[in-house]
């Protein structure tokens, strides 16, 4: 018989007393972890898939029959081996090899970006001299059921020294283009590109200064940094009716976020780029998606020039985010700050001897709506239209009268009534047929400007006693 007052029945029983108050102290302490943070997504599921492992351990090393130290040794391995397999696809990531918040395209700020800068006055700058390989669904499916399956567009970009997407050894241009996501044109190749069509039209080298989520603020930095480095002849802002004004009233506020970042531990860069992290993030935000609004009500039936019948989806009218509530979308303050903003740059320009064109990029929804034709019951017919396009052109007069217009509407549309699919079916940005069209508009509209501009200087010598 066994002595309780022996050593060793003593040391079992504080071995299994230690052992109890280490694991519950651990259960609590994911209890706590879920509760708290019940409202922070990722963060939650994380907690709470390692507390429901915990507890399905529970009645195992409740009741079986195991020792002490077998159980501890059964609950290790399982767990070393779990956290094995998780430190394989970790370790990429702890080296910066990887960023998951690509692979799980996790919502995050521009400036926190893998391969991104924080800039206090561009808020985001790429690095240089850098190669981007991007794989990625048309944004205007979003949240659609009974969708066809999407078609996946790729893109191979290499970056300049600067960030843009230029050629290599580009260091003058006779124009230089100013814009958005429209103007880098991520979604086509390096020879459909804008800025590659316009200078295959024009003969003369062409400086694409266009950077993906840039709004007015911070394409006028660009002017200001860049532009005068090539020594152009003229400089064409691409103004998007989508979200620039939306950019433009979100600047001060997404500056001072900037400007208050302070450098991140490494712990907290790994955490950031982390595959747990995104996963579970990722699988939060797929378990809430909103996909009950069936794309037939999204997509309008548009037929090409080849006879052919394609579903053209629309995530939103003519501003991005808010498909029927144009009202309160052009400001007077709004478009009061998009007129100083254009009447810096007339003024930079000015200054330079460079000559400035704003050209006016429409929507998709602006383009197709009365294109398509929707179903009985399509929310999308019934979306407003608004004027956008001669505020922003107003806007321009008033900054400055050399400030030239051009509205890419009449040109894009003239196309699209022809058949033409000159923006992706289900993305919001121009395919390569968009790119060619508005590289078109832009040249016929730089080479009347010119050719006035020679017009008026021979008048002034054949007047001159």
């Amino acid at each position: 018989m066994n002595d309780p007052t022996s050593p060793i029945p003593r040391r079992r029983r504080l071995a299994r007393l230690l052992i109890a108050a280490g694991w519950w102290g651990l259960v609590g302490w994911f209890v706590r972890e879920t509760l708290r943070t019940r409202d922070a997504g990722a963060e939650h599921l994380i907690a709470a898939a390692a507390l429901a492992y915990l507890a399905a351990w529970c009645p195992i090393l409740a009741l079986a029959r195991w020792s002490p130290p077998g159980k501890l040794a059964r609950f290790g391995a399982c767990t070393a081996s779990i956290a094995a397999a998780f430190l394989a696809v970790e370790i990429p990531a702890a080296l910066g090899v990887v960023d998951y918040r690509e692979v799980f395209h996790t919502p995050t700020p521009p400036w926190r970006r893998s391969g991104n800068l924080p800039d206090p006055d561009l808020l985001y700058a790429r690095k240089p001299d850098q190669r981007l390989r991007l794989r990625f669904e048309g944004s205007d499916r979003h949240g659609l059921r009974d969708a066809p399956p999407a078609t996946p567009y790729t893109c191979d970009v290499t970056l300049d020294g600067l960030g843009f997407r230029n050629p290599p050894g580009l260091e003058a241009a006779d124009v230089v283009l100013v814009g958005d996501s429209f103007v880098e044109g991520l979604q086509v190749g390096d020879d459909e590109l804008i800025s590659t069509k316009l200078a295959e039209r024009m003969g003369a080298p062409v400086a694409n200064l266009g950077r993906t989520g840039y709004g007015p603020r911070q394409e006028l930095a660009v002017l200001d940094r860049h532009a005068a480095g090539f020594r152009p002849r003229a400089c064409v802002w691409f103004f998007y009716e989508g979200n620039d004004l939306q950019d433009l009233a979100a600047y001060e506020s997404d500056r001072e976020r900037v400007k208050a970042l302070r450098p991140e531990s490494p712990r907290r860069a790994w955490y950031g780029r982390s595959f747990v992290r995104n996963a579970a993030g990722w699988l939060t935000r797929s378990s809430a998606r909103d996909a009950t609004v069936p794309a037939r009500e999204r997509a309008g039936a548009f037929r090409d020039d080849q006879g052919a019948s394609t579903p053209i989806y629309f995530s939103c009218g003519v501003h991005e985010g808010d498909a029927e509530a144009v009202p309160g979308r052009a400001k007077p303050e709004t478009m009061a700050r998009l007129k100083e903003v254009f009447a810096e740059a007339e003024a930079l320009c000015r200054a330079r001897g460079i000559e400035l064109v704003v050209a006016f990029v429409p929507s998709k929804f602006r383009v197709y709506r009365d294109l398509c034709a929707f179903e009985a019951g399509s929310p999308c017919p019934g979306w407003p239209v608004d004027d956008l396009p001669n505020a922003v052109a107003k806007a321009a007069r008033e900054a400055s009268p050399a400030i030239e217009f051009v509205d890419l509407t009449p040109r894009l549309h003239a196309e699209a009534e022809a058949g033409k699919l000159v923006y992706l079916p289900d993305d919001t940005h121009w395919s390569a047929d968009g790119h060619q069209v508005a590289a078109l508009a832009i040249a016929e509209r730089l080479d009347d400007r010119e050719r006035a501009s020679t017009d008026s200087a021979h008048l002034g010598a054949v007047a001159a006693p």
